[in-house]
């Protein structure tokens, strides 16, 4: 699977599967997201590579899907400037669904990065791993998230009152879900 696009800047972003020179590019993303302290519940940059590679091997051991964004005009680690990874549950019984996280660096925010990086990892993970539904989370102050994910065709299936404290402050978290076969019916993307 891969994927051109051309954004509104001009840069040709290449939509593919994870491989195992983009694992530092990957987590310089999720470390540069936490140091935004926004988006994620963790306070602590990931540092050991012991970590990050386990990371890698999980996903290929657990034939899990992860699709990255990449700018082919910039240098690696850099050129990863996105990734969406749909994790397997740890439940027998839930094989067939997936939990969604998505990472997008703040410069490639609202360029349509994230929603076809989402659109590709559902779709793979339907094609590879059989995927029914996809679940995922989000703080209830990411509006710009939750908007994306909604005209995605993802529905609130409940909220987690103060969730997390980031800040001195309560987040809650919303939890959405999507069937795979209703958002490829509806061509949400």
């Amino acid at each position: 699977m891969k994927k051109v696009l051309e954004l509104k800047t001009g840069e040709t972003i290449i939509f593919r599967h994870l491989t195992k020179p983009d694992i530092i590019g990957v987590w310089n993303n999720f470390n540069e997201v936490i140091e935004e302290g926004l988006y994620l519940p963790v306070f602590f940059p990931v540092r050991s590579q012991l970590e990050k590679d386990s990371w890698y091997h999980d996903i290929k051991k657990e034939n899990e899907t992860c699709i990255v964004a990449e700018n082919p005009d910039l240098k690696p680690p850099h050129n990863i400037i996105g990734q969406c990874e749909i994790s397997n549950s740890n439940w027998d019984a839930a094989a067939h669904v997936g939990t969604l996280g998505i990472i997008v660096k703040e410069k490639y925010r609202n360029l349509t990065v994230g929603r076809t990086l989402i659109d590709l990892a559902i779709r793979e993970s339907k094609r590879l791993n059989n995927k029914k539904k996809i679940l995922l989370s989000s703080f209830s102050t990411n509006e710009r998230a939750i908007h994306i994910f909604t005209t995605l065709g993802f529905k609130v299936i409940g909220v987690r009152k103060k969730q997390f404290l980031m800040d001195s402050n309560y987040i809650d978290e919303v939890l959405m879900e999507l069937w795979i076969d209703d958002y490829i019916n509806l061509g949400k993307f």
